[in-house]
């Protein structure tokens, strides 16, 4: 993918101007014609006669973010968060529809359900339950706004022509000045003293519970980092993976290596039992790892077990599919353009990524 100028663009500033619809194996889901959440929730194409189950349905929201808005299902719905099964987190700010599962529903409050951002709609019996993983894909549709003439004209032509591109980690991973990956490393190191210091500058309320721990355990700087959010502590140790799959990729890139070609499609994301590619790809890897100052028995960290990481592979490029894109007065923003966009990602890949190639967001 050649270097090009990215343009200045507002992205999201409604809500529906970002639009997802999950793509499953057997499944599309699609957007009402009008968010109109106070209509009575419609069972009438459902079999009432053979209940099985699980009761899959789609689930339309808007601007309420991921877990907000099962703990929410569960809640009108007298079920445990568990009980409500998904393919796949979405956006906060966006109007998305998903497919979700519900374990063993109560009709009548499926009936009455009321809820001023969330939609529940088409509900179908099934004999299992939606999990992560089922998702194939994602349907996106964009408007990015406050464009000149000139850098709307400019893109349109590039990302028209796009056949793939780089599946980097986005900066939101690596968390504010790159806490997050300078957390991981002193993990990683065991320099827990050092780590619990970054964690309570960084997060202070995870910091507080160290600190509790600490008044009565003096020393124990290992027992305080297990006090830390088991997910926060993935989040650290993966974002320094994340950094050197971005660097790894980057430099890659940089020597035109081809990721297009059968197999050379990924790239690592390094752990204790990672064998390296062969030839250039591999030695860029090698020097990757040694320019953090980590190596693999670094990943291996039996001292907080769920943290060994024992590597895995992430793909380098992405294909994007069914692209249309269109430019039109923006009616938002005097004497700007904006650009309607409209393609397909696969599951795990983030819009942000492919539009970050383009668009620079303000």
């Amino acid at each position: 993918m050649k270097d090009i100028d990215i343009i200045p663009a507002k992205l999201k500033h409604k809500v529906e101007d970002f639009i997802v619809e999950e793509v499953g194996e057997k499944w599309e889901t699609k957007i009402s014609e009008n968010f109109n959440p106070n209509l009575n929730t419609n069972l009438e194409n459902l079999d009432l006669s053979s209940p099985k189950e699980f009761l899959c349905c789609e689930m339309e929201k808007q601007d309420l973010d991921h877990f907000s808005t099962i703990k929410d299902i569960s809640l009108i719905l007298n079920k445990r968060n568990d009980e409500i099964g998904y393919a796949g987190t979405k956006d906060k700010r966006a109007w998305t529809s998903q497919r979700i599962s519900i374990t063993n529903p109560d009709l009548e409050k499926i009936k009455s359900f009321n809820h001023p951002k969330i939609i529940l709609k088409n509900f179908k019996w099934n004999k299992r339950k939606i999990k992560m993983g089922y998702l194939e894909a994602n349907h996106f549709k964009i408007i990015l706004r406050d464009i000149s003439k000139k850098d709307a004209m400019g893109i349109i032509k590039h990302i028209r022509n796009l056949e793939w591109f780089p599946n980097y980690f986005g900066p939101q991973r690596f968390g504010t000045k790159n806490n997050n990956v300078d957390i991981g490393k002193l993990i990683l190191k065991r320099k827990f003293k050092e780590a619990v210091k970054k964690i309570f500058e960084d997060n202070q309320r995870q910091g507080e519970y160290m600190k509790y721990y600490l008044e009565r355990n003096r020393g124990d700087y290992l027992g305080a980092i297990k006090k830390v959010d088991r997910k926060n502590m993935l989040m650290y140790v993966n974002a320094v993976q994340s950094k050197i799959f971005n660097d790894i990729l980057g430099q890659a890139l940089s020597e035109n290596l081809d990721f297009t070609k059968k197999g050379q499609t990924s790239c690592l994301l390094v752990g204790y039992k990672t064998r390296f590619y062969d030839g250039r790809l591999g030695e860029i890897e090698q020097q990757t790892l040694e320019n953090h100052n980590l190596k693999l028995e670094d990943f291996d960290i039996k001292e907080i077990s769920y943290l060994r990481m024992k590597g895995s592979f992430r793909k380098a490029v992405v294909e994007v599919k069914d692209i249309k894109i269109e430019t039109l007065d923006d009616e938002e923003f005097e004497g700007s353009k904006k650009i309607m966009l409209e393609f397909t990602l696969p599951s795990g890949v983030y819009a942000t990524t492919f539009l970050g190639n383009f668009f620079d967001f303000i």
